[in-house]
């Protein structure tokens, strides 16, 4: 009998450990580390990535930036556009069990428009006027009309529980309603996800999801042709795209993007604020050559905040095409003889190459450049702390364009959330302000957004480099994932992805 018991012991144990053995781990491959998990105040891409399959918005964009329900199963406007009531799912859980209602929605937009809390890009919001409440499963929300995208914006924000939402450490140890369970993160190395059992869209694919961060894109690379991370959505080594698109062991997707990257200059620098300075700045950059070389062939020249692709784009805007001579006649007219500016960005290895581009254009007209290159987090905290402004330049991207507006208010106009560069218009914010409240490609909108494009543009806080491309990496294992243009956005549907290795 003791014979007999352990054996049935050691098969009991075998069998749990077989169970344990496979289950399915999901690596994913990310160009940088996330900087915090709260929606409310967190700005940047790489942390949104990794907020979207463990939190949830109302609702959210598909690839071609139509809407798609999620915690709203619907919604219907009045019929004066004065209010918007969103019907939502009912019988989801939280992942510490508490089921989903209204109050957590009137929770998390409230506390994104008090104006006591530290909210990223509040202006967004600002149509919002009210959270009702109408039953534990109907919420309307009442309008202003001062902000004819608001359905984008309430797109963008993820639902926090309401009773844990003050928790200091909500942003390190967040709930959400999503696929993935928060387990653990261990920073520079991986945050590890786990499927949510009770996830009201039915049980994940795979049990396990690991968030690994690899800043270099070619060690990047290598991991992924090593079977070391199964996906990434980010910047490739351009020159292999061609080699990888040819291999049936990989999918390359590729799709415009709605972003650009830019060398940002920050106005409150006593020489910068001189608008010739900052358009003498403008025409170092060899965008051509940049795009061609360093980001070969990915994407295309930044002609400003908007895409080409748009009705929105005025061609008529002032560009910047690269010009020595220009520069330096600028730089006379400002009496700028030399001039010498810290750049920062962060370890993206792309943008370290743009620096020294730029570094070794400017010194042909006397301006001396340094460049600090800096762990992400450490960066945008540095960029997005205005009451120190420690910085002149800085290498930044922006995405999500999903319109006009976000394209342009929060980083331009004079109460922008993310305008870093304290660039202020008077003509500008008059326009901004205007286009918010018009019927979206009507033409008054597209007037008004291609006569704030012309003022911008003459201005130069930023210098536009490049147009995104998005692309992403997968094992021809790994089913059911589709890159999204919408960058942050590329991992909403993880929990539809299967992996058959």
């Amino acid at each position: 009998m003791n014979r007999i018991t352990k054996l049935l012991g050691a098969l009991a144990l075998g069998l749990v450990l077989g169970a344990a053995s496979a289950q399915t781990t999901l690596v994913v491959g990310t160009v940088a580390e996330a900087s915090d998990l709260d929606p409310r105040t967190t700005y940047d891409v790489y942390s949104y990535q990794r907020m979207y399959p463990i939190m949830e918005p109302l609702l959210v964009f598909n690839t071609d930036l139509s809407y798609q329900p999620r915690l709203a199963e619907r919604w219907e406007w009045a019929d004066d556009a004065s209010s918007i009531t969103f019907y939502l799912r009912q019988g989801v859980k939280f992942h510490h069990g508490r089921e989903f209602t209204a109050e957590d929605v009137k929770y998390t937009f409230e506390w994104m428009l008090n104006p006591e809390n530290p909210a990223a890009n509040p202006g967004l919001y600002e149509d919002i006027k009210q959270v009702e409440i109408i039953d534990p499963y109907t919420v309307r929300f009442h309008l202003s009309g001062e902000n004819a995208f608001i359905m984008n914006y309430i797109a963008r924000l993820h639902i926090v529980p309401a009773d844990l939402g003050e928790n200091p450490d909500f942003g390190r140890n967040p709930v959400g309603t999503g696929p993935f369970v928060f387990e653990s993160w261990t920073r520079d190395d991986k945050m590890v996800l786990r499927a949510f059992d009770d996830y009201w869209g039915g049980r994940a694919q795979v049990d396990v999801v690991e968030f690994r961060p690899i800043p270099e894109d070619a060690t990047r690379l290598l991991a992924f042709e090593a079977g070391e991370i199964d996906l990434y959505h980010g910047q490739v080594v351009s020159s292999a795209l061609p080699r990888l698109e040819q291999n049936p062991n990989y999918v390359v997707q590729r799709t415009t993007g709605l972003g650009h990257a830019y060398v940002g200059m920050n106005l409150r620098h006593p020489v910068l604020a001189d608008v010739r300075v900052r358009q003498a700045i403008s025409h170092l950059l060899p965008r051509e050559a940049i795009v061609a070389r360093i980001y070969q062939g990915v994407g295309s020249v930044g002609l400003g905040p908007i895409s080409p692709d748009t009705v929105f784009f005025n061609p008529d805007a002032p560009q910047y095409d690269y010009d020595i001579e220009r520069a330096r006649e600028l730089l006379a007219e400002a009496g700028v003889e030399s001039l010498k500016v810290r750049l920062h960005t962060n370890e993206n290895p792309v943008r370290p190459q743009i620096a020294e581009v730029l570094m070794f254009e400017a010194l042909k007209v006397g301006i001396e450049i340094e460049i600090f290159v800096e762990e992400f987090g450490a960066f945008i905290d540095r960029i997005m702390d205005t009451d120190t402004a420690d910085f002149d330049l800085f290498i930044l991207g922006w995405s999500g364009n999903v319109d006009p507006n976000y394209a342009m208010y929060e980083l331009f106009h004079t109460n922008g959330g993310s305008n870093y560069t304290a660039y202020s218009n008077p003509a500008l914010d008059e326009l901004l302000d205007l286009g918010r409240k018009l019927p979206p490609n009507s033409p008054e909108s597209i007037k008004v957004y291609r006569e704030a494009q012309a003022i911008l543009m003459a201005d130069a806080p930023f210098a536009f480099i490049n147009n995104t491309e998005e692309v992403g990496l997968n094992q021809a294992y790994v089913q059911g994932w589709e890159i999204h243009p919408y960058t942050s956005a590329t991992f909403q549907d993880l929990h539809k992805v299967t992996k058959e290795r």
